[in-house]
């Protein structure tokens, strides 16, 4: 008999005997965050494909591996678990390659699952007759989490009240695109191996969120629809990026509009308004309590252009968006304390 996800991680951290904070019994807390204090772990969400995921996936990596580079070298990590086609572990890598000869903190990146079709988890697992099942993919995750976790106390030695660890997941798709198919998930029929969502699938883990909004024209539906499909879950979302839509080269008519700006100040009134709506609701509060939690960057250059001179240009922004995710994460550890 098939045992869901919770009970499987709870399976897992029995047989090693490790305390593993960052596995939550959704039943029994409403808190999304359950993770070891000095190992800050985010896992980043787009509103759909090509919102530009592994694009701030880098810039958040750069400033965690820029950022307080005396003393112990911090490891900074970057996690894919679901790969179809190319490497974003790769991508990542590439723009992170010491960044002029500055100092910079370890640079760990790794793929746990992939496959070879660039198309959705759920149709390359049966083509390529590689099935993962959910249970996999979030027992494979928690251990690589628990292994940085040992890593890090084994590095550290005694300077643990000042050391710590970031980690950047980035999910595959949309918020609700599909993960990887198996006739172990628990959905599986006589027709077909079962998946779930991308936001179910790591639901179990409790593990705050980076969204990529869609900086688009026609974005704002599919951001907010995704980001009430995370709440709705029960995650924690600490920042809302948008980067700039490219302009349309055979419209001039509308090359002065930023929609992605627009979509960042359209998220902002419509959570607002929620609030006054339901004041009960902090989740749309949260967000509004900051103003450097919803971002909008400007466009990215024309391919082939590198990005290198676009990830310098937006430096400040990055390191303001790696110090806002320092604070939350302090600040919702504190609260777990209490």
């Amino acid at each position: 008999m098939r045992v869901g996800q919770c009970q499987l991680l709870r399976r897992v951290a029995s047989r090693t005997g490790a305390t593993c904070r960052f596995f939550s019994d959704i039943s029994s807390s409403g808190s999304s965050v359950h993770l070891h204090p000095h190992h800050r772990v985010h896992l980043l969400f787009g509103a759909n494909t090509d919102v530009g995921k592994s694009v701030i996936s880098s810039g958040l990596v750069r400033a965690a591996a820029s950022a307080g580079c005396d003393g112990w070298q911090s490891p900074v990590n970057y996690i894919k678990p679901l790969q179809c086609g190319g490497s974003d572990e790769s991508f990542v890598l590439l723009n992170n390659d010491q960044q002029e000869g500055r100092r910079m903190n370890d640079i760990r990146c790794q793929t746990l699952f992939s496959w070879k079709t660039p198309a959705s988890p759920h149709l390359v697992s049966r083509w390529e007759n590689a099935p993962v099942s959910d249970e996999e993919v979030v027992s494979k995750l928690s251990a690589v989490l628990r292994d940085i976790d040992n890593t890090k106390n084994n590095d550290a030695d005694n300077n643990l009240e000042t050391a710590s660890i970031t980690t950047i997941i980035e999910s595959a798709g949309g918020v609700l695109s599909p993960s990887s198919s198996s006739p172990f998930n628990k959905t599986t029929t006589a027709d077909h191996w079962g998946w779930s969502t991308q936001a179910d699938l790591y639901a179990p883990l409790r593990i705050p969120v980076v969204f990529v909004g869609d900086g688009k024209l026609g974005g704002i539906s599919v951001t907010l629809s995704s980001l009430e499909a995370l709440w709705t879950r029960g995650y924690r979302i600490d920042a809302v990026i948008f980067i700039e839509g490219e302009s349309d080269a055979d419209n001039n008519e509308y090359d002065s509009i930023q929609f992605g700006k627009g979509n960042a100040e359209a998220l902002r009134e419509y959570m607002s308004m929620r609030h006054q709506i339901d004041p009960s609701k902090e989740v749309y509060d949260e967000l509004l309590r900051d103003d450097n939690a919803i971002v909008c960057l400007p466009p990215l250059p024309p391919m082939p252009i590198p990005l290198d001179e676009w990830y310098r240009s937006n430096e400040g922004s990055f390191l303001r968006l790696h110090q806002l995710l320092d604070k939350k994460w302090i600040g919702a550890e504190e609260e777990h304390k209490e």
